[in-house]
Order: structure tokens, then sequence, then C-alpha cells
């Protein structure tokens, strides 16, 4: 697309006119409407606008107030940095003099950043991208930013010496808009990022599920989570963030597997409390020694549960349940118990390592009709010995 076409009145008038309109996510369908209400401007423009729209509805949750008249589109919006996130990621970066990015996307790291450093060379290689984060930025009053485009080889040797940091978002999505899962098929190339050399303080942003052995050419891996969800990964060079740490953003708590007592054996019995980690910790792959030092068990190798005879404090990093019933999977059991609690259409069912169908398994439940003051509970699944197990369990509510 020609960014020329951003710089005319013509979108601005566009967005205007469909902040007039009835709340709608259909993108074909407003299209369709501003072809018919502006005949003569090109398709291309008519398009950004409403994604544009589209987009603004369902990102402040995400980015903020500000992004309610921000220029994002739907891709963008999907690989952009929660607020939280890129805020607590550029902490890092505070006092540096010259950080390059590699990557504008939103620009929602790019405004972290500059928040914190005296100046930042953002890099992009896609010419509207980075005309839609020029926009974002100055909507934002940010001015200490510098934007160019084009590739991370084109751009980087001019701006690398002057540089004391440096962080990249690679893209992570081919030309069709699929996710790729080969870190050599990034954009830069992940390999091609690591080994760059300039900047004290450097920083990667990559899938949660990329599995890389990141010590051993010095970099440590930081599990990132909002909500109950892990959903980024952050490769560190030149701070203190020890490896396989994990940070949630939302409750600013983080926890590390350093210096921890060995993990306690697997559970011998299925009894007191439930306890359900964050999925950070799953991701960390240091699960059981979280545990640990909190005098919980790990069900099994292969189950991310524990139990405890006692309630567990109550933390960001799990949920605990007290357990009201546990036996090897039997369904025509589990009715007569679930009858016999009461429990309502509320109560959810959780799993793992185990390959029951729970949408089935509700469906065959005599669950009662939700109401303000029914009684629900928690069901769990799981392989334990190699069987497998149900747990009738409630939140604990401290």
């Amino acid at each position: 697309m020609n960014t020329d076409l951003l710089s005319s009145a013509n979108l601005d008038e566009l967005l205007t006119f469909l902040d007039t309109l009835a709340d709608s996510s259909d993108l074909p369908s407003l299209v369709l409407t501003l072809r018919k209400r502006f005949p003569r401007l090109e398709p291309e423009i008519l398009t950004i606008a409403a994604e544009i729209s589209v987009t603004r509805r369902c990102a402040p949750e995400k980015l903020g107030e500000w992004s309610r008249k921000g220029f994002l589109s739907r891709a963008l919006l999907q690989q952009a940095s929660r607020t939280a996130i890129a805020n607590y990621r550029a902490d890092a970066f505070k006092g540096l003099a010259h950080v390059v990015e590699v990557g504008t996307g939103t620009g929602s790291d790019t405004a972290a950043l500059a928040s914190v450093c005296e100046h930042v060379t953002t890099i992009e290689v896609d010419p509207l991208t980075s005309e839609l984060a020029r926009r974002n930025l100055e909507l934002r009053g940010v001015s200490n930013v510098t934007f160019l485009v084009g590739s991370a080889e084109e751009c980087l040797p001019r701006v690398a010496d002057s540089a004391d940091g440096f962080f990249a978002d690679p893209a992570r999505r081919s030309r069709d808009g699929t996710r790729v899962k080969d870190a050599s098929e990034y954009s830069p190339p992940l390999d091609t990022i690591m080994d760059l050399s300039f900047g004290r303080v450097r920083a990667i942003k990559i899938s949660p599920g990329l599995f890389i052995d990141a010590p051993a050419r010095g970099w440590s891996r930081q599990f990132l989570g909002y909500g109950a969800e892990c959903l980024e990964q952050t490769l560190w060079f030149g701070t203190v963030t020890i490896d396989s740490s994990v940070f949630l953003a939302d409750a600013q708590r983080g926890w590390s597997p350093a210096a921890l007592p060995e993990p306690l054996p697997y559970a011998d019995a299925i009894s007191g409390w439930i306890v359900e980690a964050h999925a950070v910790l799953n991701r960390c792959q240091h699960l059981a020694q979280f545990f640990a030092e909190r005098g919980i068990q790990q069900v099994a190798h292969d189950v991310a549960y524990g139990v405890s005879l006692n309630a567990p404090k109550p933390e960001p990093f799990l949920e605990s349940f007290r357990i009201l019933d546990a036996f090897p999977y039997n369904l025509r059991k589990l009715r007569e118990a679930v009858k016999l609690k009461k429990w309502s259409r509320r109560t959810e069912l959780k799993k793992r390592n185990c390959s029951l169908d729970l949408e089935e398994i509700r469906d065959n439940l005599p669950l009662e009709d939700h109401a303000h003051d029914a009684p629900f509970g928690v069901l769990f699944f799981f392989r334990w010995h190699n069987v497998t197990w149900v747990v009738l369990a409630e939140r604990f509510h401290d």
C-alpha cells in the first residue's frame, strides 16, 4: 500500500465516519459500507480504514486507552506487547542513551523504551507498519524516536556504533499470516539477532513455546505472563536475569529457580489440597522446585498439579482447591457424587495428561441449571500411577 494515502485527509475522514456507525467487527461489511459512501476513494485506503476501526474496538484491553484512537491492524495487535509487559521489559534499559529496536510493530515497545531512554531508533522493514507506528507515537506525544524503514541488515550498520541498548521483536508470521514455529524463519532470523555484538543490554522477544538453549550462548530466558496465560518469552543479555525465571506483569511478581531445595517425592496420596500452578511455571520447566519451596508435592512428573496436606498461602502463581473426594475415574460414580453435591453448570472441568473428552463428560453429568446461589465445584482429571483419576474440589477463598 502507498503510505502517501495515510498522510492524506482521506483516512481521517473515513475513520471519523466509521466512528459514527454502530459497533461492528465485521470487516467485509464495513468495507462495503465505505465503498458505497466514498465511491471515488481507492479500495486500499477503505480496507485499511475499516481494519483500523475494527482493531480500535478491541485494542484498549491490551494496549490502553490511547489505542481507541490508534492506528493498528489486527495482525500488528496480535504480535504487540501488552503495555504492562512492555513497561516491565523497558525498565531494564532505564537511563541508556540510545536503544536500537528491530521490529517496530504498533510502537508499543518503542513507546515504553522511549519513556526510560534518551533516544530510540526503531527499524521496520514494512513502510506501512512504520507509518502506522509513527502516527501512534505522535498520538501519544512521544518525540524522542527516529524511524528507519528497511531490513535490519541494511539499517543496523548505520546506528550500531552509537547504541548502548538493543531490543528486537522479530516477525513470527509468514507473508500469508501463518505463525512460524522455526526460529530460523523469524524475520530477521533468531540466530542472526543473537549473534549481534553491540549494546550492553539486549533483549529479544520470542514465542513462549520456543525451546532454545540460550545459556549456552550467554543469554537468559524469562517467561512473561499476564492473567492466566504465559504470553511471551524474552531472551536477555547483559542483565542479572536468571535463566528460566518468570514474571507476572499484572501482579508485578517474579520467581526464579535459583538456590531452591530439591524437589519433593511425587505424591503418594491424593488428599488435602490440589494445586494448579500458573502457566509460566509449567513453561519454565522448574515446577517441581517451585512446589518444593512451598512444601507441595507434584502429582507426577507428567502431571502439572500438586497436592498439599495444608492450604498453601495464596499468591498469584498458584490456585488452591480443597479436595472433597478423589477416586479412579468412573462416570457412574462421578455422576452420583456430582448429583449428591447439587453442583450447577458453573462447575469447571480441568485435565492433565489424559485423553478424556471434557465436553462429553460435562454433557453426561447431572449439573443443575445455573443460579446466583447455586453451588459449584471443580473437577480435575489426570493420570496417576497409570490410572485416570478424578478429583472433586472447591476453590480456596482466603
